[in-house]
């Protein structure tokens, strides 16, 4: 088979990745997997529903709480996922390789920020908090992550920061395009830390941890603004994973 019929070679892969922001459907084919994991494990009676997840209510009044139903739904998404990519590769716009770059992407920002984290907080004579949930196997593990890396990224930065970065550069406040950036960041991050502490559920609160997630949820943010949505949800679902297996 020659080069051009089996599709665009690695090192090109590479480089058109990296040439900009990841388009939107992109990143929804790339992210299908997170949401199907989470989907099959809160099925199943994994432990860990995420509190930003809205997505799986609505499903469940959508089938009218009937479980067959819910599978069923769930059965002809994965279908129609997989058909999509193999039409999509017929058509030689996207190649299974394609999600390679994103997915070492997005394992190295991952790796790299726990680090960035401990540092700037070890500055202050301190540890990073324990944010792991005790006694999680790998199962709930992977169900936990995946939950928090798609919805979370889609309430605090495809939502609440795409909003208020729109507000903030109307013309009407003078803050300027960069300065509007920057707020939105501060503003998004610091609600996102700061929602783990509320409710019922929410952890007890402790300004290291706080500061901690607020720095998780900038750098999060800033991978949503530069490299896309689908970067930053399997960033924050990697990161997770080593947050609550290595604990």
């Amino acid at each position: 088979m020659s080069r051009a019929a089996s599709g665009p070679g690695l090192g090109a892969v590479f480089r058109r990745h990296f040439g900009g922001r990841q388009d939107a459907f992109t990143s929804a084919l790339f992210v299908f997997p997170l949401f199907l994991v989470y989907q099959v494990g809160i099925v199943s009676g994994a432990r860990g529903r995420n509190g930003a997840d809205f997505v799986t209510s609505a499903l469940i009044r959508l089938c009218d709480s009937d479980l067959g139903i819910y599978l069923m739904l769930l059965a002809s998404a994965s279908a129609a996922y997989v058909g999509l990519l193999l039409w999509l590769r017929g058509r030689r716009t996207a190649h299974a390789r394609l999600f390679l770059p994103m997915l070492f992407e997005s394992a190295a920002y991952a790796s790299l920020m726990g680090a960035l984290i401990q540092g700037l907080i070890s500055r202050l004579g301190r540890v990073l908090p324990i944010l792991a949930l005790s006694a999680a196997g790998p199962f709930d593990i992977a169900v936990i992550s995946a939950g928090a890396g798609l919805h979370e990224e889609l309430v605090f930065r495809a939502g609440l920061l795409v909003l208020l970065r729109r507000v903030f550069e109307l013309p009407t406040i003078p803050l300027g395009r960069i300065g509007g950036m920057l707020l939105a960041l501060v503003l998004s991050s610091v609600a996102f830390a700061a929602v783990h502490h509320m409710g019922g559920a929410g952890e007890p609160f402790t300004a290291v941890a706080f500061v901690y997630r607020s720095l998780a949820g900038a750098i999060f943010g800033l991978i949503y603004l530069y490299r896309g949505f689908g970067v930053a949800a399997w960033t924050h679902a990697l990161y997770d994973v080593l947050v609550l297996a290595f604990d």
